[in-house]
């Protein structure tokens, strides 16, 4: 009963979504979104990541799955899962890890209410996009993931735009509380290249087109919508969930 009520979302969210206004790179609602630049010669997401010349993802040699992926918060019971998929070079992900996540953190996350997953999508539209998942992630190795994350975002305009980025990462692991040495060998290393490009394909065979993108009780969503709306969506969930038990009284 639990693992349906996971996949149920009131009918009221499906209202809810479909009045919203995307506010995600890579969607309609990109134009004007701030500290947005165009795709370099060091965008994001080189070919070799995906297929080329093939319009469908080829599996890598080493996959992952997206339970093995990203970074997961809150308590494995909550009765709502929200899955991210989001873009280090992305405006509009740096908004809702600036403006938003703090406090859907804060209320549903840490209060047992909400399981949330972080997967870093490398969409390809950014320069230094990847370089700063690899970033998250070789910190991430070393458990210090939530500051580099919160980091990166803050920072976002220090590094988007740099040639040769890693100092500014490497300064950025430093405070978080990285190894340095293990830090730039994880780097140099590329150790974090099959689960970078597994949240790739995942987020592609599930629909990713736009960051930041969400599952939301398997139902998908994208742009950084406001804590309002996140507020009803879930509130929704609950009251759903909680008055459906399977058709008795």
């Amino acid at each position: 009963m639990n693992a349906h009520k996971r996949q149920t979302v009131a009918p009221t969210v499906f209202v809810i979504m479909a009045l919203i206004v995307p506010a995600a790179c890579g969607s309609e609602g990109e134009a004007g979104e701030p500290g947005t630049s165009e795709a370099s010669p060091s965008q994001s997401m080189p070919s070799s990541m995906i297929s080329a010349g093939n319009p469908s993802f080829q599996a890598p040699a080493q996959e992952f799955t997206l339970d093995e992926i990203g970074f997961d918060f809150g308590s494995e019971d909550a009765p709502i899962s929200v899955i991210e998929f989001s873009d280090y070079g992305c405006g509009y992900c740096r908004r809702f890890h600036t403006d938003i996540f703090p406090t859907l953190m804060k209320d549903y996350v840490e209060t047992g209410k909400v399981r949330w997953k972080y997967v870093s999508f490398a969409s390809g539209q950014f320069a230094n996009g990847l370089a700063a998942a690899y970033a998250a992630e070789c910190a991430g190795e070393q458990g210090v993931f939530t500051p580099m994350s919160k980091s990166l975002y803050e920072r976002q305009a220090d590094w988007k735009n740099l040639g040769e980025p890693y100092p500014v990462f490497e300064e950025l692991a430093r405070e978080a509380g990285a190894d340095a040495d293990e830090f730039q060998t994880c780097i140099a290393e590329q150790r974090p290249r099959p689960r970078v490009r597994s949240g790739v394909l995942s987020g592609a065979r599930l629909g990713v087109r736009g960051t930041p993108s969400f599952l939301v009780n398997g139902v998908p969503l994208m742009g950084a919508q406001p804590v309002e709306w996140w507020n009803d969506a879930f509130t929704a969930i609950a009251a759903d969930s909680s008055g459906t038990s399977g058709g008795g009284p």
